[in-house]
């Protein structure tokens, strides 16, 4: 008996050792709870890897600060490692707090809900919990201090035309001061990419703690009021949307979504439906007018009584990269509405060529450039939206309208060949008469043609 014990232990190590994967099943199959647990709190999710052979390193892999575990340590973003380490020092320098101090507001429970935000997090690196906390804190400030100065750029400038100096930082800091260099755009769309996020929760503790060193213009004492006042400032506010329902964002990635649509989404299976348009040049020869518009959310896309189609089209401003980052977080996510996805897809199949841009954008470089960061979408993403989504809504009104455009040109050419038949062929005489004239016109022309030619090309004598 002890030989086969000892064979059977053996047996399991070296299943264990060779057939990781086989531990984690048994280990959900054991108990179907925490396996449905773990996709429900999943949020931040690993991009898929059809996307990852053409368009990952393009898209969604981040270029200069690693945020959160999916890309820590990687050589290319260590650099930024000594930025994010100073943050936390001023804003712990600021608030009298410790790193122990931020650590022990994240309970035990609130760690394992940390951990399981993340679909694909490597067991054997973050069996620490403390240093996995330690990264998202790191991380999570690191992100606060990005945005701080962002309304007081906007703000500030606008009214006096000069900034004030930072009390955190001077003004020429290469990451946080106020006038930052212009390869900083990488850095905000870097924190905006779906494998670079942290949970709100992160976010939110940090902001609570460390208030009094993360002074801003606001007196917004919420988190989600916090980021209402320094993402899209020109936007609608959303803060009361979330009170309202009594929700909370998952990440920057998905706050920042909701600012752009206007609306909150729920978890739902979408229904699909193929989006069958017209270009925008065609729209237009139906009597369709585009108004562009640059501080209106994506739900609010309408056509009006007067066939004006009202276009958000700031979306259109921000990187490739950042509606890459959305669509994707969306289908994963299973944010049934799929409002961003369904509007990127509607604005690649009507904007078919610079020609049609050009309905609302009057530099043909920037039609181009435009068009181009479209590409992804041909190979990675089908044309396709969601049945209940404003999109759908305005495609169907823009195709009828067309469709009376083609009616009403059809009643006029039969009006016209009505009118005809009824004015040259009513009787015989008109029919001879026209013919007549049209073999007078046909001699004349033939005359023409002859005395030019014989003008250019003389008969030699």
């Amino acid at each position: 008996m002890a030989a086969t014990s000892n064979a059977t232990h053996i047996d399991l190590d070296l299943r264990a050792v060779y057939y990781p994967e086989t531990q984690v099943l048994e280990r959900l199959l054991e108990s179907p709870a925490a396996e449905a647990r773990k996709w429900e709190n999943c949020s931040i999710c690993r991009v898929p890897a059809e996307l990852q052979d053409h368009y990952y390193d393009k898209l969604y892999r981040p270029k200069l600060v690693s945020i959160g575990p999916y890309h820590h340590g990687q050589p290319h973003l260590t650099p930024m490692e000594e930025h994010k380490i100073r943050a936390l020092g001023k804003s712990l320098e600021k608030s009298g707090k410790t790193v122990d101090d931020l650590k022990q507001e994240f309970m035990e429970a609130d760690v394992g809900a940390l951990m399981e935000s993340y679909e694909d997090l490597d067991a054997s690196e973050w069996s620490d919990r403390g240093k996995f906390l330690e990264l998202l804190i790191l991380d999570g400030n690191f992100v606060l201090e990005l945005l701080r100065p962002i309304s007081v750029m906007v703000k500030v400038h606008s009214i006096s035309g000069s900034l004030p100096p930072d009390d955190f930082y001077k003004n020429y800091d290469p990451v946080f001061g106020i006038y930052r260099p212009s390869h900083l755009k990488a850095l905000y769309l870097d924190i905006l990419k779906l494998e670079n996020q942290v949970p709100f929760l992160v976010l939110e503790k940090l902001h609570l703690v460390l208030a009094e060193s993360i002074k801003t213009t606001t007196t917004t004492t919420t988190t989600v009021g916090y980021l209402d006042e320094h993402l899209l400032v020109d936007f609608p506010k959303v803060r009361e949307k979330y009170k309202r329902e009594g929700r909370k964002p998952m990440h920057l990635l998905d706050f920042f979504r909701t600012k752009m649509i206007g609306k909150l989404s729920t978890r739902t299976l979408p229904t699909l439906i193929a989006l069958e348009t017209q270009s925008a040049s065609t729209y237009k020869e139906a009597g369709i007018a585009f108004e562009p518009s640059h501080d209106a959310a994506i739900s609010e896309i309408k056509l009006d009584t007067k066939n004006v189609l009202v276009l958000p089209v700031r979306i259109l401003e921000f990187d490739e990269t950042l509606r890459a980052n959305l669509q994707v977080y969306e289908t994963l996510y299973s944010l049934g509405d799929l409002e961003i996805h369904s509007f990127i897809c509607f604005l690649r199949s009507i904007f078919q060529s610079v020609a049609d841009f050009g309905l609302i954008e009057d530099s043909s470089a920037v039609a181009e450039q435009v068009l181009n960061s479209f590409e992804y979408i041909k190979d990675g993403i089908d044309f396709y939206a969601h049945e209940e989504s404003n999109v759908v809504t305005v495609v169907e009104q823009l195709n009828e309208r067309h469709r009376e455009s083609r009616k009403k040109w059809r009643r006029r050419f039969r009006e016209w060949g009505s009118n005809f038949k009824k004015t040259y062929f009513s009787n015989p005489w008109k029919v001879l008469s026209l013919f007549g004239a049209l073999l007078l016109l046909g001699l004349a022309f033939s005359q023409t043609i002859y005395s030019a030619l014989s003008y250019y090309h003389p008969r030699s004598s």
